[in-house]
């Protein structure tokens, strides 16, 4: 137990208040950076037989104010620009300079297709987007061609390919002052079920959130951190390039995960810090080059997203020599809830996801809102200043996870240690959690019930080794209709991301449920738990 910490009785844990909490804006932070270390490096993107691209936080500060001025000959502050694009120091610019222009940035994941696409521009009210034509063979051009007339609010396309002459375009104009308290940033989360609801992100929420989590992390100033996760993604976005910048430290930005880039990253610029999910790890742990990878100057590297194995962990550890830490975190919370700290034995990095962060709080309620005692099962509540403010456009929503007094409810279950350590034991609904990337059951769910063969759909998760979890069906045919696994997985290719598509199908008769008829999705998951069942 951390020095001065009692052992509680009730699952209520109030972390370290000593910490200052700043009223900054995205802009205060990088410019800060920028004034205090002006030459140091703040990001560097690899290419394939070329130098990297790189900037100083001088460099990175002004070509951040050109985007900023690019941005405003379109848009005003306030508006809703949205991304649907991979990694790229363009994105990277395109985050910071929407924040220095007071533009709400709509983060969409590319992987989504022209259903879930149409659907989070509409509900965003985005009146840009910002995407790469290509992407991964993907042809997003003539997505978003036919998807534009049917929306109303989208006014500006800008492809990443014409990103020099979009920047090139910027005026002299003033930048104006952007509040603290002014949204920085939409991200879509379903949470565990329903369409996915767009959650505003603050500033000053963010900047903090970023800056208490790197303090955890407390690695030293100006280290070198490997960004391996999506900038859609809070992770990447907040947890990754915010907490460098707030470390002053170098971002080294691999936008698309393999292996064999993550092992050379790692050493050719001495990272000391890197953030991957499970999924990476173990396939790095079987990449041939990790034996001959120099990996000295790795420090720490922060998991989390799913279950962590202990084995997984010894393993990494004693292969690279780094302390692993874990993560919790969610979007409407701003980013990270809890992390390990540094020091943590094994048992509590893989049973546990650590205490929350400084400037918050934690709960643990039972179904009627009161505290459990220590040990008992309940819902995981946070109390923090660096929440989202509400969901867009979505008041009824965000009543059901912010409470009258300000506390997230998280929707997952969970017990308190004596220690204000919380251990995370399942959700109170059936998010997926695969790779670290929470999927929906219910917006694959809708989508299959627009197959004609098909009656009735439950869509959830089974264990997995690789993935922590993968998505398995059940289906019921309608009478003398059918359908193979192979032509519901064509179906759908076109309406739901690949990394949401089922990989296990049952087709059956009936689905259990219960005496209201709702489906009892945790029997489903016991019955094929296994790989080989039925």
């Amino acid at each position: 137990m951390p020095a001065g910490i009692a052992a509680l009785h009730q699952s209520r844990f109030q972390a370290e208040t000593n910490v200052d909490f700043l009223d900054w804006s995205v802009g205060q932070l990088l410019r800060d950076a920028a004034q205090r270390q002006p030459e140091r490096l703040a990001l560097i993107v690899p290419r394939a037989d070329q130098p990297p691209r790189q900037w100083t936080y001088r460099e990175l500060l002004t070509d951040a104010e050109r985007t900023a001025r690019a941005l405003l000959r379109c848009f005003r502050p306030g508006d809703r620009v949205a991304t649907w694009a991979g990694g790229s120091a363009e994105i990277v610019l395109l985050h910071l300079g929407a924040a220095l222009a007071g533009i709400v940035l709509v983060t969409l994941n590319p992987a989504n297709r022209s259903v879930e696409l149409e659907y989070l521009l509409h509900q965003s009210q985005a009146r840009g987007l910002v995407l790469d034509r290509i992407w991964r063979k993907h042809d997003n051009e003539s997505v978003i061609e036919q998807l534009w007339p049917s929306l109303s609010a989208l006014q500006t396309i800008v492809y990443l390919d014409q990103w020099p002459d979009f920047v090139d375009a910027a005026t002299d104009a003033p930048l104006p002052a952007v509040s603290h308290d002014a949204p920085a940033m939409i991200l879509f989360t379903s949470g565990t079920t329903g369409r996915p609801k767009g959650a505003i992100l603050r500033h000053a929420g963010i900047v903090n959130n970023a800056r208490l989590t790197a303090g955890r992390i407390d690695v030293p100033t100006g280290s070198v951190w490997l960004n391996l996760l999506p900038m859609f993604h809070v992770g990447g976005s907040v947890t990754m390039t915010l907490g460098c910048i707030s470390n002053l430290g170098t971002q080294v930005l691999v936008p698309d995960f393999h292996a064999d880039a993550m092992l050379d990253a790692l050493q050719r610029y001495a990272v000391r810090i890197t953030m991957a999910v499970p999924t990476m790890l173990v396939a790095m742990l079987h990449s041939e080059r990790l034996a001959n990878t120099d990996l000295s100057r790795l420090e720490v590297i922060v998991t989390g997203g799913t279950v962590v194995a202990p084995e997984l962990v010894r393993e990494v550890q004693s292969r690279t020599g780094a302390e692993v830490m874990t993560l919790f975190g969610q979007t409407e919370a701003g980013g990270a809830m809890c992390v390990t700290r540094r020091g943590d034995d094994i048992k509590r990095v893989t049973q546990s996801v650590g205490a929350p962060l400084p400037l918050s709080e934690a709960k643990i309620v039972s179904d009627t809102g009161g505290i459990v005692p220590i040990g008992v099962v309940g819902e995981i509540c946070i109390l923090t200043r660096c929440r989202m403010l509400e969901y867009f456009g979505m008041p009824e929503k965000t009543a059901e996870t912010l409470d009258a007094e300000g506390w997230v409810h998280t929707g997952d279950l969970g017990v308190m240690r004596p220690d204000g350590y919380l251990q995370v034991t399942g959700r109170l609904k059936d998010m997926i959690i695969r790779g670290g990337e929470n999927i929906y059951p219910r917006e694959i769910e809708d989508r299959l019930a627009e197959h004609p063969a098909i009656a009735q759909s439950a869509v959830f998760g089974v264990p997995d080794a690789k993935w922590g979890e993968e998505v398995a069906a059940a289906v019921i045919f309608r009478p003398g209709l059918n359908a193979s696994a192979d032509e519901l997985i064509a179906f759908l290719q076109s309406r739901i991301a690949r990394h949401k598509m089922p990989k296990r199908w049952h087709f059956v008769e009936s689905l259990p449920v219960n005496a209201s008829g709702k489906i009892q999705k945790f029997i489903l998951r016991d019955q094929y738990a296994s790989p080989s069942a039925p």
